[in-house]
């Protein structure tokens, strides 16, 4: 048993979401990070339940990632926003239609028509969709930078559905105090936490930059030959006849130096890439104040002619 309500709904809002985190980023985090990466080469497969592992296309697993993200960020917020629409009108349908006749003939006053409303199932909904979409936008924006844009779009279609659905087909919901979001901020910052390593892995080791910085590197600058560069030999007699596929590995099918130069890089970057996105967002946070100075101020002010009121009442309480 929680000891307070803020503790219980705090602790149902992280179950769900960890589920909905579970369930809406498993295949997008398996294209960014697992498929393609562990296929083997030509005559040592990986096999797993005696099946090979799956490969990337041709475009590579980025363009797959992206793909994923679009009919994310515009097929499933299209669908959602017919959903916002379409179901509550169908609630209410059913609820007018439920109460049909329990009026009789007379005129129904404002509060009856009022109570034929859908009743209101409050904001969690509507907190774990931004939450997602706020995840689908950071986590993966290296491989999709339009997914921001998309989300802007789809936001300010939503603000004025919401606001048809509030005003003209639910129930005034009952006002309660909160000191802020709940649960909700630490995991919107969880989030971002995430996406900085996440799109840090995804620049290194699922794109080609770091392979391509490489290569130039190495070559005056210039990518002549860099096609090539990518392509291993396969294994004499490991195929009827030869074959070329993306490593770095010789013909014996171990890896070459450029394979462990190329990962050290990959893995210097993700380094210095998180440490200095951390620290550039360390020096925003406090450079910007929580609580704006003339905020503060009227706070302060307040709080003393509060203290003040108080103070001048117990010298009159004393007086009488």
């Amino acid at each position: 048993m929680h000891r307070t309500q803020t503790e219980y709904e705090d602790n149902l809002t992280f179950k769900v979401f960890i589920f909905q985190f579970c369930n809406f980023y498993s295949s997008i985090f398996y294209i960014a990070f697992f498929k393609g990466k562990f296929v083997g080469y030509p005559g040592n497969y990986t096999r797993v339940f005696g099946l090979r592992t799956e490969e990337c296309a041709n475009g590579g697993c980025l363009v797959e990632l992206a793909q994923q993200l679009l009919v994310i960020m515009v097929g499933k917020q299209m669908i959602n926003n017919c959903q916002e629409v379409a179901v509550p009108k169908i609630k209410q349908f059913i609820q007018r239609w439920k109460l049909k006749g329990s009026l009789g003939d007379r005129e129904s006053t404002r509060w009856e028509e009022d109570y034929q409303l859908v009743e209101n199932e409050g904001l969690f909904e509507e907190y774990l969709e931004m939450i997602l979409q706020f995840g689908f936008i950071t986590i993966f924006v290296a491989s999709f930078p339009l997914a921001p844009l998309f989300a802007l779009l789809n936001n300010w279609i939503e603000i004025r559905l919401d606001g048809a659905k509030y005003l003209c087909e639910v129930r005034r919901p009952v006002a309660e105090r909160a000191e802020d979001i709940g649960i909700w901020f630490s995991i919107l910052d969880a989030i971002a936490q995430i996406a900085v390593v996440s799109n840090a892995f995804l620049i290194a080791f699922t794109s080609d930059f770091l392979s391509r910085a490489l290569y130039k590197y190495k070559h005056d600058g210039v990518l002549d030959g860099y096609t090539n560069y990518t392509l291993s030999t396969s294994p004499e007699g490991s195929m009827s006849q030869t074959c070329r596929y993306l490593d770095y590995r010789d013909e014996n099918g171990a890896y070459k130096v450029t394979y462990f130069q190329l990962l050290a890089l990959k893995l210097l970057f993700v380094i210095v890439f998180e440490h200095f996105v951390f620290g550039v967002g360390k020096l925003i946070d406090m450079a910007v104040p929580d609580v704006p100075e003339s905020l503060e101020i009227k706070i302060k002010r307040e709080a003393y002619m509060a203290k003040q009121a108080l103070s001048e009442l117990q010298v009159e309480s004393r007086v009488l």
